[in-house]
């Protein structure tokens, strides 16, 4: 199956660079499962959203066609 995925910030290193690209995985899978594969380390995710809805990495099944977006941790105040 293929999703579409955005890696915000500093995230982006984990990809093949800015912007959107498309992802083959197996189907079904996880939201944690695509960060697994893609080597993004669970701590440095601060939130995922699927098709602009925000999702919990482990409950949410992708089924493909999907377009997850993955933002960073950030700090500062």
């Amino acid at each position: 199956m293929k999703v579409t995925v955005h890696l915000r910030g500093p995230l982006e290193k984990y990809g093949p660079g800015p912007g959107f690209f498309d992802l083959e995985a197996e189907e079904p899978c996880s939201i944690r499962e695509i960060l697994s594969q893609l080597g993004v380390p669970a701590s440095a995710v601060a939130f995922v959203s699927v098709d602009g809805t925000k999702r919990g990495p482990d409950y949410h099944r992708l089924k493909g066609g999907e377009r997850v977006v993955v933002y960073p941790q950030v700090a500062g105040g």
